[in-house]
């Protein structure tokens, strides 16, 4: 398997739950002192690494927490040497109902049940193929609710605020796998637990690496 995109699915694992960034911003307390309104774009952290092709395999997420605690997330990789360019992933914490799925639903539109693919110690993650048109839905929409069941079937929505979406997708500028890395520092229980998802990501992700390789 490429080298490239193991790492690539290590960053995809570690961009899951990575508090860092906007995410931190987005928690910051009323009572520390503001230096700047934050902008729509800072909703999102885009992180790209170029292929031999020459083109980009970008990653995009949003981190909700709620009490400093992760609540869900929304990563989109747009990886043009993938057979699946354009792959979602959407996670919500442990405690629900499986058999339910989540809902992801763009403002009013149709709303699309998707299965839950794997949980670890941390999340259960939902994962969808798209297309231009839904990337598309995604720069024009508001908000993409996730819904799923908690235990006590009640509805558990994470919303994910789409402001700024379109900029950071078209957008030229990010920062490279490498630069990510040096800058996601965590305890070490956070790190192990990284490595571990990346592991059960490489084997779901990565087999598409694995397909290109052997043709």
């Amino acid at each position: 398997m490429n080298n490239k995109y193991l790492a690539m699915a290590g960053v995809m694992a570690a961009l899951m739950f990575s508090f860092s960034s906007s995410a931190l911003a987005q928690a910051q307390s009323a009572s520390e002192p503001v230096l700047a309104a934050p902008k729509p774009e800072d909703n999102w952290l885009k992180v790209c690494e170029p292929l031999e092709s020459g083109e980009d395999a970008c990653i995009m997420r949003q981190v909700v927490l709620a009490n400093n605690q992760f609540f869900g997330s929304f990563l989109l990789r747009d990886d043009p040497g993938q057979e699946s360019r354009l792959l979602a992933v959407a996670a919500v914490p442990l405690g629900v109902l499986l058999p339910f799925g989540m809902t992801w639903q763009i403002d009013g539109a149709q709303p699309v049940r998707v299965p839950f693919m794997l949980c670890d110690p941390q999340s259960c993650s939902t994962q969808l193929v798209i297309n231009e048109a839904y990337v598309n839905s995604l720069k024009q929409g508001k908000v993409l609710k996730l819904t799923a069941k908690n235990r006590q079937n009640q509805d558990l929505v994470i919303e994910i605020n789409l402001a700024g979406f379109s900029n950071v997708y078209d957008a030229q500028s990010s920062i490279t796998f490498d630069q990510f890395r040096q800058e996601d520092t965590g305890s070490s229980a956070l790190e192990q637990m990284l490595q571990d998802r990346a592991e059960e990501l490489r084997r779901q992700i990565g087999v598409d690496a694995t397909e290109n390789n052997a043709n």
